[in-house]
C-alpha cells in the first residue's frame, strides 16, 4: 500500500431502516460552498487526534455532502484511494458513478485525516518525486521524523474512528460505504469495528481481507497470471505466443545488465534511456493497471525486448513518469506513514531499527521464490514497504481490527488485469461475505467503476442499488484496449498490406501503423495526466495538443527507422482523416479516410487499400470513441 499502490478514484440491499438523518445533528455541521462542486456543500468536523483521549490535539476533517437528496435518505460515504488521496475534489465524479445509489442515499465524501484539506501531511522530498523514482528508507524515516509523534495517529483505524464521527454528525444509525483501492481497506476495517453500524459495502479494486503484505506478495503473485491473460483469446496473434516467457527473459536480462537505447521528446530530440534494474521495469508493468493504453503496449514491448529491440519498452518510461502531484491531491507523506503503520512487516515498529535487517533477511528467505518469479529476491525487497519502513522511527505497534467481516449486502468489483489490487483479493473478500455479489471484468485494470467502457459494471450497481439479484452482467464483456502490434525496425521487416505488394505495401503498412502508434501514445500520455505529445518510436514527434480538438500532427514521425511521416490528421470515431507525406526508403503521399481505408501514390505508383469485410478494426481502442484532445 505504499507509493506503488496510489490510486487515482446480491442479497436484499440497502435497508431503509438505516436512513435517519436528523436535521438537528446535521445542522451541527456548518455548511458553506464547495469550490469544487455546485452539487455539494462543505463543512469542517473537528475530531480528536487521538480518539483514546490519551494524547492532546485535534484534526479538522473536510466533509462534503450533497445539497439535494431524497426525503428519508440513508447515508452513503465514498472513500478515495492511496492512502493519501483527497476525496472532496472528486465529489462530483463519485456522485456520477454512484447515481443509482442516490435514489435512497445522501452522498458524503471526506478528506481523510492527513489528506487534502484535512491537514495533509507534507514531506517535500517525497512529494517532489515522480513515480519513476524509487522511495528509499531514509526518506521515509526523515518524513516520519518531520511529522513527529503525531505520526502514530495516522493508521487506518484512526480514520475508521473519524468515519464513525462523521456518521454520528449526520445522525445516521448506519452508514453504507463505498471505497476504491485503499478506500476498500478503510471500509472493511470500519465494518469489522462497527458491524452493527454498517449497512452495506461497495468495494472497487479490493485490498485483500487480511493485513496487507509488506512485501506486496499479492501483486507479485498475480503478475504471471495477468501477463498471460493479456494475451488470452488470441489477443496477441502476430505479437507473441509466449508472453510469460517474454517477461521472464527480459526480467532476467535486466537483472544481469541494464537495457539501454534511445527515446525521443516532443521536439524529436533523441536522448539516452535505460532500465537499470528490475524495480524500474516492475514499476512500468504496475503502472499499466491505471493506464490501459500503456498496458496494451506491454506484450509487444516485451516480445520486442526479448528480440533485442528495446525501443518500445524504453518509450514507456516517458509515459509513466509524469509530474509530481501536489500534497492536496495526494499526500505522499501520509501514504508512506499509513503504509508503515498498517502493513504486515516481518519486524515490529517497536523494535530497534538496527535489529530489523536480520529479521528481514530471514523473512525473505522463507518466501518461496515461485511466489515472486520472475523477480529476484533483492528486487522484491527494494520495491516493498518492508524496505521503505526499515528505519521508520521506533514507536508502539498498531494492528488491524481483529473481528470478522459482517454478513451484509456487498458489491465487490474487480478488474482481471489489476495488479495493485489483484482480482484474487476480491474473490477472497467475497468468500467471507455470503451476501456479497462478486463482479469481475475481463480486460479491466484498477478502478473498475471509473474505467468500465462496456456498461456492465454500471448494470451491476443498478441491480445492487435496487435490491435485486446482481448476477453476472460482465460475464461476456471485455474492457481491454486492443494490443499494440510488433513494430518493425525498418520497412523491409513489415508485412505488406493485402493487395499492395513489395516495398509500397510495406511502406503503406508502416504509415498506417505509425498513425496507430501515435494515437496510442497520445492516449497513454492523457491517461498519465500529461500533454498528449511526445516522440516517435524511432524518431520524430507527434503533437495532439496544439491544435483544434481531435487534431494529430506528425513531424518526421518514425515508426520504422527508415520511413518518416509528416502530416496533420483529424480524428473521428471512424478513424483519422487527412494526408501523410512519406520520405525515406519510400516516398509519396497517403490519404487516410478511416482506420479501414487508405489510398495515395508511393514511389510514383498509385496504391489503394480497404480492410477486408469481417476483420477487426485497426483502431487502437477498438470501437471506442476517438480521443478528444485539448
Amino acid at each position: 500500500m505504499v507509493a506503488r499502490r496510489h490510486l487515482l478514484a446480491g442479497a436484499p440491499v440497502l435497508s431503509l431502516v438505516a436512513l435517519c438523518l436528523t436535521a438537528s445533528s446535521a445542522a451541527a455541521l456548518k455548511f458553506g460552498s464547495c469550490p469544487q462542486s455546485s452539487q455539494f456543500r462543505c463543512a469542517t468536523l473537528t475530531v480528536p487526534l487521538d480518539h483514546s483521549g490519551r494524547s492532546p490535539g485535534e484534526i479538522k476533517l473536510r466533509v462534503a455532502a450533497q445539497q439535494r437528496f431524497p426525503r428519508g435518505a440513508g447515508l452513503l460515504v465514498a472513500l478515495a484511494g492511496g492512502p493519501g488521496q483527497a476525496a472532496v475534489p472528486f465529489a462530483d465524479q463519485f456522485a456520477s458513478a454512484l447515481s443509482p445509489m442516490l435514489r435512497r442515499h445522501r452522498l458524503v465524501v471526506i478528506d481523510q485525516r492527513g489528506t487534502g484539506s484535512s491537514g495533509a501531511l507534507s514531506c517535500p522530498k517525497l512529494q517532489n518525486m515522480t513515480e519513476a523514482e524509487q522511495v528509499v528508507p531514509s526518506l521515509v524515516r526523515d518524513c516520519a521524523q518531520q511529522v513527529g509523534l503525531r505520526r502514530r495517529f495516522y493508521s487506518t483505524l484512526d480514520s475508521v474512528a473519524d468515519l464513525d464521527a462523521v456518521r454520528a454528525a449526520f445522525g445516521a444509525r448506519k452508514v453504507a460505504l463505498m471505497g476504491v483501492s485503499y478506500g476498500t481497506w478503510v471500509a472493511q476495517e470500519y465494518a469489522r469495528v462497527h458491524p452493527a453500524k454498517t449497512e452495506s459495502l461497495i468495494l472497487d479494486s479490493v485490498v485483500g481481507p487480511g493485513q496487507p503484505s509488506g512485501f506486496y506478495l499479492d501483486s507479485l503473485e498475480a503478475i504471471p497470471r495477468v501477463t498471460a491473460e493479456q494475451c488470452a483469446a488470441r489477443r496477441c496473434d502476430g505479437i507473441t505466443t509466449d508472453p510469460v516467457g517474454d517477461l521472464t527473459a527480459v526480467m532476467a536480462r535486466v537483472a544481469a545488465a541494464p537495457l539501454r537505447g534511445a527515446i525521443y521528446d516532443y521536439r524529436g530530440r533523441g536522448q539516452a534511456a535505460s532500465y537499470e534494474s528490475q524495480d524500474e521495469l516492475g514499476n512500468v508493468i504496475t503502472s499499466g493497471d491505471v493506464n490501459p493504453d500503456l498496458q496494451a503496449q506491454l506484450p509487444a514491448a516485451m516480445a520486442a525486448a526479448r528480440g533485442n529491440d528495446y525501443a518500445p519498452l524504453l518509450r514507456l518510461q516517458s509515459v509513466r513518469g509524469g509530474a509530481p502531484q501536489s500534497t492536496r491531491e495526494l499526500s505522499v507523506g501520509l501514504n508512506v506513514i499509513t503504509s508503515c503503520l498498517d502493513s504486515k512487516l516481518p519486524y515490529a515498529l517497536s523494535s530497534p531499527t538496527a535489529a530489523r535487517t536480520s529479521v528481514v533477511a530471514a523473512a525473505l528467505t522463507a518466501i518461496a521464490p515461485e511466489s515472486y518469479s520472475p523477480f529476484t529476491a533483492g528486487s522484491v525487497l527494494s520495491q516493498s514497504a518492508v524496505s521503505d519502513c526499515l528505519v521508520f522511527p521506533t514507536q508502539f505497534d498498531t494492528a488491524p481490527a481483529p473481528g470478522p467481516l459482517p454478513n451484509i449486502p456487498a458489491l465487490i468489483l474487480a478488474g482481471q488485469l489489476d495488479l495493485r489490487t489483484p482480482a484474487e483479493n476480491a474473490a477472497a473478500t467475497a468468500a467471507l461475505i455470503p451476501k456479497s455479489s462478486l463482479v469481475q471484468l475481463r480486460g479491466a485494470g484498477h478502478d473498475v467503476l471509473g474505467g468500465d467502457t462496456t456498461g456492465c459494471v454500471s448494470t451491476a450497481l443498478k441491480r445492487f442499488a435496487a435490491g435485486v439479484k446482481v448476477g453476472s452482467p460482465c460475464a461476456n464483456r471485455d474492457n481491454a484496449v486492443r494490443r499494440a502490434q510488433l513494430a518493425p525496425r525498418k520497412v523491409a521487416d513489415a508485412e505488406p498490406l493485402r493487395g499492395v505488394g513489395g516495398t509500397r505495401g510495406r511502406a503503406l503498412s508502416v504509415a498506417l501503423g505509425g498513425v496507430d502508434d501515435a494515437v496510442s501514445a497520445a492516449y497513454m500520455m492523457l491517461a498519465a495526466g500529461a500533454e498528449p505529445r511526445g516522440g516517435g518510436l524511432r524518431g520524430g514527434s507527434f503533437d495532439a495538443s496544439n491544435g483544434p480538438m481531435g487534431v494529430l500532427a506528425l513531424r518526421n514521425y518514425r515508426y520504422a527507422a527508415d520511413l518518416a511521416l509528416n502530416g496533420s490528421l483529424r480524428l473521428f470515431s471512424s478513424g483519422p482523416r487527412g494526408t501523410l507525406t512519406l520520405s525515406g526508403v519510400a516516398t509519396g503521399t497517403v490519404k487516410m479516410s478511416s482506420w479501414n481505408s487508405a489510398s495515395g501514390v508511393i514511389d510514383g505508383r498509385a496504391v489503394s487499400w480497404h480492410r477486408p469485410a469481417g476483420t477487426a478494426a485497426r483502431s487502437p481502442r477498438g470501437q471506442r470513441a476517438a480521443p478528444q484532445f485539448r
